[in-house]
């Protein structure tokens, strides 16, 4: 069975890498013409280190693209009813390759000014640790705390709840024997 799973994680990073590597290589082949091309004489000392940090922070964006499509190749596939569209694998860090995305080209054919963008990146991780701390992605600042707010159960029938109770009654009787 874990053999089966690192296949799939395999073919998960594959995938990803095959998909983002070419789009990545593109992104910055043009932006690196563009430099040169139209703004070779205005290139400065800061301007060198903002290409850098951007070139960075794309490879540390890449890396969580591919990660988080192997994370969600291994993880269970939820069935039911879902309140909402699936999540697109990449997360957080196809987001971040957007900012970046625009905080180059809008820096290199814009105004210099489009590099201010790279300040949202603190309050980003700011908002990610309360994610992480306070309970994932699906609660906000409106929906409380969560030692404020408690889950409410689910509201099911009768029959689906004789259902799962002989389920249950199964199961038990199974590992009885």
């Amino acid at each position: 069975m874990a053999n089966a799973a690192e296949k799939k994680a395999a073919a998960a990073r594959g995938s990803a890498k095959s998909f983002y590597l070419p789009v990545v290589l593109i992104i910055n082949v043009v932006y690196i013409l563009i430099r040169v091309i139209c703004q070779r004489e205005s290139f400065t000392r800061n301007q060198a280190l903002l290409t850098t940090i951007l070139w960075a922070l794309t490879a540390f964006a890449y890396n969580g693209i591919i990660e988080d499509h192997v994370n969600s190749a291994s993880s269970p596939k939820k069935t039911g009813k879902s309140s909402g569209s699936d999540p697109i694998a990449g997360g957080a860090s196809l987001d971040l390759l957007g900012l970046v995305v625009v905080s180059q080209f809008g820096g290199c054919l814009i105004s210099e000014k489009f590099y201010w963008l790279i300040c949202v990146l603190p309050f980003w991780g700011a908002w990610m640790g309360y994610q992480i701390i306070y309970g994932g992605k699906n609660k906000g600042l409106a929906d409380g705390f969560p030692s404020v707010t408690a889950e409410k159960p689910e509201k099911v029938d009768e029959k689906t709840a004789e259902r799962r109770r002989q389920r249950a009654e199964r199961r038990r009787m199974k590992g009885g024997r």
